[in-house]
């Protein structure tokens, strides 16, 4: 049962008592060098700093006409960038074709205290930033896309107050924020 507070909805305190939100600051590669992540290779380049989250290593790059983002780079593996997919159990390895543009670099370090670029609900749907166009409803932006959830989005940011986490979701059309679903994980 779901209690409405406020015109929120209010995850049960069965749920928040037994889970807690798990927080990944994301690293592209292991100390030898390696991808920590089973990755396919593609030839592109990167052109800006991501515009999904703000970490110096963290990158928006192109392979033909598709954008991956974020990618992220090693100060150790040059010619290189991993870019996870929405599951994070996988994704691109994209072998630069060009120089990393350092001058176009966020300045942010990695970090538990940057919002998540990608987001897993208790119910085991991922939702990734979306760094292009969006919707906003009462001044509250349609940050995340979810994979297997093609009517609904995440708006907002993560309510970091209770545990586990939680974040307002809405189909992209809505007019109205009042649900809340509860993050099993998120990666920084």
């Amino acid at each position: 049962m779901i209690a409405v507070l406020g015109g929120i909805a209010v995850v049960p305190a069965s749920v928040s008592a037994r889970t807690r939100t798990a927080v990944t600051v994301f690293h592209p590669f292991t100390s030898t060098g390696a991808p920590t992540l089973h990755t396919r290779t593609k030839s592109g380049y990167c052109y800006t700093g991501s515009l999904a989250i703000d970490r110096r290593d963290a990158w928006r790059c192109f392979v033909g006409n598709f954008i991956y983002d974020p990618c992220f780079s090693s100060s150790r593996v040059h010619g290189i960038v991993i870019c996870p997919n929405i599951d994070v159990d996988g994704g691109v390895a994209i072998k630069l074709t060009k120089a990393l543009p350092k001058g176009q670099a966020d300045r942010g370090a990695p970090s538990r205290n940057h919002q998540p670029w990608n987001i897993e609900l208790t119910n085991g749907h991922h939702c990734a930033f979306s760094s292009g166009a969006s919707n906003v409803v009462h001044g509250v932006r349609l940050n995340y896309f979810c994979k297997n959830d093609g009517n609904n989005g995440l708006w907002g940011y993560p309510d970091r107050h209770t545990q586990p986490w939680t974040i307002l979701i809405a189909p992209f059309t809505t007019r109205t924020l009042h649900r809340r679903r509860a993050i099993r994980h998120a990666w920084m």
